[in-house]
């Protein structure tokens, strides 16, 4: 016990940063990877973050999962979960083949894509059987490359008519499943998850600081200000990790 908390003050600011992305999580429902997995590439190896983000999102959108599977639109996401099923395989081909800068790379460039998609595009694509497929191989594919589903799933569903009950509750069922499959694509092809295990298990208590927090914190804080916040730290940390590789090369 000594020792693990030795090492929880030798991971203090990793953990801030998990607790900081959960915190954010919470109080306005933006994606808990997408947070992440910039913050944490400052303290880890990018191919090693892409398990962290994982494992931290599979253990959050488990317990949502088991309290709010009966709300969630099962059929949408089976549809989609064939669709990451089809995707995955490509997307570990693309992670195996990718050096941990070239993926660090990968995943700014991502999440700078994300924002401007989330701040500009007013698509509205259509929910269709055919459409929740293609959907989930895009999403197959970012999760198992990146630890980073959400961006397709979530442009899919953007303007979708279901209850806000049902849809969070369609959100959780999706990425556990997607986060679960993601973690035994990886063991499959090679790359023992249990390397990255013991870094996890550091970091779990700032995941559940930071959402207990956020259910405390909610009614107080204001949900517009705190929104531009989160874009402005991603753009700056996302920016950041593209010129460090530019710059580097």
């Amino acid at each position: 016990m000594e020792s693990y908390l030795l090492g929880l003050a030798a991971h203090a600011l990793p953990l801030c940063c998990v607790a900081a992305a959960a915190l954010l999580q919470s109080l306005t429902g933006f994606g808990l990877a997408i947070v992440m997995a910039p913050l944490l590439m400052l303290f880890y190896d990018a191919k090693s973050v892409v398990a962290l983000v994982l494992m931290l999102c599979l253990c959050g959108n488990l317990v949502q999962s088991i309290l709010h599977v009966r709300e969630a639109n099962v059929r949408l996401v089976a549809f989609l979960y064939l669709g990451v099923l089809i995707g995955q395989p490509i997307g570990f081909q693309i992670f195996d083949m990718a050096t941990s800068e070239t993926l660090k790379l990968l995943i700014n460039v991502m999440v700078l894509v994300s924002l401007l998609i989330m701040q500009a595009m007013r698509v509205r694509i259509r929910e269709t059987n055919g459409n929740s497929v293609k959907a989930g191989v895009l999403a197959g594919i970012t999760s198992v490359t990146t630890g980073m589903g959400g961006p397709p799933f979530l442009l899919y569903i953007a303007h979708t008519k279901m209850a806000p009950s049902r849809l969070r509750a369609t959100c959780f069922l999706f990425f556990f499943l997607c986060n679960i499959t993601s973690l035994v694509t990886h063991e499959l092809g090679g790359y023992r998850i249990d390397a990255s295990f013991t870094e996890f298990l550091y970091l779990v208590p700032g995941l559940l600081t930071g959402l207990l927090l956020g259910d405390v914190l909610y009614r107080f804080v204001p949900k517009g200000w705190l929104r531009q916040a989160i874009f402005v730290l991603l753009y700056a940390t996302s920016l950041f990790g593209c010129a460090e590789f530019l710059f580097q090369r």
